[in-house]
């Protein structure tokens, strides 16, 4: 690629430059944007493809006082300064920079590798490396969002009923392999069901009751914890997995979201809709049932709670389900 070089006057400059000698024919050969600048960022030298990235022609980018002045920098969402390029103790690379052309406001995503030069042990300048790999990272994200659209359920943006089998079986099998005494070798499941939707759907209209699905599903994601994995399971239900989770810890929780759904105002355009959601606990007896059968066990929890009276939490004790016991639940400290 072509290359040009501004004229200097500065010793300074000029030291930079004879400090890019040994480099300048090997460079002839990168197919990526790269500039020799100073300790100011003002470009002493570059290629063609330098260009393209700051949207200037090669005579505007020597006549600019720094390279700042023709790109944005930012990373993490943070400005990323001139000054933490060039002061690198030695050869560095920074991923993920967002860069955003000043002249035209073309944004690009960037990989920058700095080599600074130095006299006396101090910097005076670098050779910095622009590779442009914004359409790999729109690739990437294109490929992301379909794979995340493949486990996730688009009214709720919860996990979908297929990702959440997967997973169970997939833990299940991974705990079996601890020793049995190992604490992380627990596992509750949880499901969960909206109290008479169909009632909302036949009164209120099934807009309101995608309404009352999405906000449900909101506060499920927020009630849980990170770690635990939370899925709509079809329609009204929903199932949570709650890894290193015994069952008092599992009905404690789900106690909380009842508490949060029962108090949360579903104001649907003007409209309130009373909601309320009943529970059922299962831990999963590692080694000695299957995933299958631990679910099997949360849903007669939850038959049970409905038949008990709806909004409230049924438990599975391994022999039978019973309602949740309020000494059970723990403190909100614990």
């Amino acid at each position: 690629m072509a290359e040009a070089a501004v004229n200097l006057e500065l010793p300074l400059a000029n030291e930079v430059l004879e400090a890019f000698k040994p480099y300048e024919h090997f460079s002839k050969c990168l197919l990526d944007a790269y500039a020799v600048v100073d300790m100011n960022g003002k470009v002493l030298k570059c290629n063609a493809l330098l260009s393209q990235v700051t949207g200037l022609k090669t005579k505007q980018i020597l006549k600019s006082d720094s390279l700042t002045d023709m790109l944005v920098l930012t990373i993490a969402g943070k400005p990323l300064d001139i000054s933490e390029l060039l002061n690198a103790a030695g050869p560095t690379r920074f991923d993920e920079v967002t860069a955003t052309a000043i002249i035209n406001s073309q944004s690009l995503n960037l990989i920058i590798g700095v080599y600074p030069f130095s006299s006396n042990s101090n910097n005076i300048g670098a050779f910095m490396l622009l590779r442009d790999v914004t359409a790999e990272t729109n690739l990437q994200d294109k490929y992301k969002d379909k794979a995340t659209q493949s486990i996730t359920d688009n009214l709720t943006g919860l996990f979908n009923r297929a990702y959440f089998s997967e997973y169970l079986s997939s833990q299940v099998a991974a705990l079996q392999t601890l020793p049995p005494d190992a604490p992380q070798r627990t596992m509750s499941v949880v499901m969960l069901d909206i109290d008479f939707f169909k009632k909302i759907n036949d009164v209120y209209g099934h807009q309101a009751g995608d309404y009352v699905l999405s906000n449900v599903g909101r506060l499920l994601k927020n009630g849980f914890r990170k770690t635990d994995i939370v899925s709509r399971y079809g329609g009204e239900e929903f199932l949570a997995i709650l890894p290193s989770t015994e069952l008092v810890g599992a009905a404690t929780a789900s106690e909380k979201i009842r508490l949060a759904i029962a108090n949360f105002r579903f104001d649907f355009n003007g409209t309130i809709i009373p909601v309320t959601i009943s529970s059922g606990v299962s831990q999963v007896t590692i080694g000695n049932e299957t995933p299958t059968e631990a679910m099997a066990r949360a849903d007669a929890a939850l038959y049970f709670a409905k038949k008990s009276g709806r909004n409230r939490v049924g438990v599975h004790n391994g022999s039978e389900p019973v309602e949740l016991e309020p000494s059970l639940i723990k403190p909100e400290s614990a």
